[in-house]
């Protein structure tokens, strides 16, 4: 776009140096044309000037193209292309009302009755119990990372204020919040939240993920999600997998989010 802009600026020099060439005297010289005329005086005023530059009628033809030429370019730019932009916007607009009018189920109740209840109210509640132990992880590890090195090395000039540093940090607290509440409730659903009271999240995740094909049995809106990687983190697609447990085994150690001091399996 900027290469296009660029050579309609230079079409617009290109027809100046025209119209000023073509309009010369000195060089084309028409009939008439005496010494008086190209002896003119020095540091002529303008009106003058461009009088006597355009008096026959072949200037004043290169004169009025030019006119033209330029005048019909301004109509189409900021008369001719608005309107059409216009109409576009509003085509799309319309387009954009009726596909939102646009009833898919047709007539079929069913078919209604089960798209109004295909929604979920909880976006954590969707995700497998690998990949909410992975987003767990990772929301321990920023958050500690921003409450413990806040400003510490940082490129920016102007540092965050105060009163933002608290906002963020609250927003990062609750999203473990978030996590620790979608992960009660798949303890509630298969009667192991009063028995893992007492023990760590991540305890209750290495047990969610034993006893996962349970949880969708107690409510359909649970673990629906099935790409491999749920969380949009590189690191959760299969040829990352063994860096992944490399860099969560360090997380985990500088965290202390180990599930139990041997590693041993969790059995439910």
């Amino acid at each position: 776009m900027y290469a296009v802009t660029l050579m309609k600026y230079c079409i617009l020099v290109h027809l100046l140096m025209i119209l000023f060439m073509y309009t010369n005297k000195r060089l084309l010289t028409p009939l008439g044309y005496t010494t008086k005329i190209h002896y003119r005086p020095p540091k002529e005023p303008p009106h003058r000037f461009f009088r006597k530059r355009f008096d026959i009628d072949s200037t004043k033809v290169v004169l009025y193209t030019a006119i033209v030429i330029v005048s019909v370019y301004f109509v189409y730019r900021f008369i001719v292309l608005v309107i059409w932009q216009i109409c576009q916007n509003a085509k799309q607009r319309k387009k954009a009302a009726a596909m939102e009018n646009e009833d898919i189920a047709e007539g079929d109740a069913e078919l209604k009755v089960q798209l109004a209840d295909d929604h979920s109210d909880d976006i954590f509640k969707e995700f497998n119990i690998r990949y909410l132990r992975d987003l767990y992880i990772r929301s321990k590890k920023e958050f500690e990372q921003f409450r413990t090195m806040f400003n510490a090395i940082s490129y920016d000039q102007v540092k965050l204020s105060d009163e933002y540093a608290k906002h963020f940090k609250k927003k990062l607290k609750n999203r473990i919040n978030a996590i620790e509440d979608t992960v009660d409730v798949h303890c509630n659903l298969i009667g192991g939240l009063e028995r893992w009271m007492d023990q760590s999240y991540m305890y209750k995740l290495a047990a969610l993920e034993v006893n996962e094909e349970k949880i969708p049995l107690k409510d359909e809106k649970c673990l629906r999600l099935v790409d491999l990687v749920q969380s949009y983190y590189i690191y959760d697609s299969l040829e990352y997998t063994k860096p992944k447990q490399i860099m969560q085994r360090i997380d985990r150690e500088m965290l202390e989010l180990d599930v139990n001091e041997n590693e041993a399996p969790v059995y439910c």
